[in-house]
């Protein structure tokens, strides 16, 4: 059974192909979306229909389309567009929850700098996990809160080394890329929005000995931070959620502490999670 981790919203298996938004369907993953409809090509495996934030018509292209696929990939843009469509924020990011607070605390950043790694290690030392990839935002009640979703974390095998977990007891994730599954402590209330971390790790050679430090980042800088880590950023224009993403990034860059976290490129993921811990038990 197809699910997407959201109240109010019908997934739907049909044979029946979809009608175009565009010109024609190219053998390479893409999408065409206007206001409240959305439709998604994965070449060899489906189409996704998402409309008004409330349901996702899914059309299998094969009949060898696993049920594993098919959920995993519905779990990435399908469910940043439904998001969009609800006037949410879907940051890529990961939501934690420390041991001694109940306020949630997000960690965003760049594929390959280490996020869903320190997430592991923080969870390591007793936080619990409420998003590992899309942490969707919205305003409730006058304060920020992000909603719980998918509470596995997908490592690479190196990753999982360097946490020292045992890769014999886990399986492959879905998909393109060959990570692993890690099933922490999860968290499944939705929670008001603490803080949120943006994770760089500079890469460029001659920096390995370049300081570790925090920087709040306020202000129109806060904004574009948001808007650089929404999932899939050209889904706000086409979805016509400009104006909701704005009020949204906006509450939060006023209300909510945003932070930039500098790493230098030697630290551990153990060292990256003492330095957030440190900061925000």
């Amino acid at each position: 059974m197809l699910t997407l981790p959201l109240e109010a919203c019908e997934v739907i298996l049909t044979d029946q192909a979809p009608e175009l938004l565009g010109p024609w369907r190219l053998d390479r993953p893409h999408w065409k979306a206007r206001r409240d409809l959305m439709w998604i090509r994965i070449p060899g495996l489906a189409e996704y229909t998402v409309r008004d934030g409330r349901q996702v018509e899914v059309y299998p292209l094969s009949n060898e389309a696993s049920a594993l696929n098919l959920q995993h990939f519905l779990l990435s843009t399908p469910l940043a567009a439904i998001s969009l469509q609800r006037g949410e924020l879907p940051l890529h990011a990961a939501t934690l929850v420390s041991p001694d607070n109940n306020d949630a605390i997000l960690l965003c950043a760049h594929s390959g700098t280490g996020k869903s790694t320190t997430a592991a290690a923080l969870c390591q030392q007793g936080w619990r996990l409420m998003n590992d990839d899309i942490s969707r935002l919205s305003l409730q009640e006058g304060r920020i809160h992000v909603w719980p979703g998918v509470s596995q974390i997908r490592l690479w095998p190196e990753a999982c080394d360097l946490l020292e977990l045992n890769t014999e007891q886990l399986a492959f994730s879905q998909g393109m890329k060959k990570k692993l599954l890690w099933q922490p402590e999860a968290d499944t209330t939705p929670r008001p929005v603490r803080a949120i971390i943006e994770l760089v790790r500079p890469r460029k050679e001659g920096l390995t000995e370049l300081e570790t430090g925090w920087q709040t980042v306020n202000g129109s800088a806060a904004i574009g931070l948001l808007k650089l880590h929404t999932f899939r950023p050209p889904l706000i224009a086409a979805l016509e959620a400009s104006l909701s993403h704005f009020q949204i990034s906006a509450q939060l860059a006023q209300n909510v502490t945003l932070e930039r976290l500098t790493l230098s490129p030697e630290l551990t993921p153990q060292q990256v999670a003492a330095f957030i811990a440190e900061r925000w038990i």
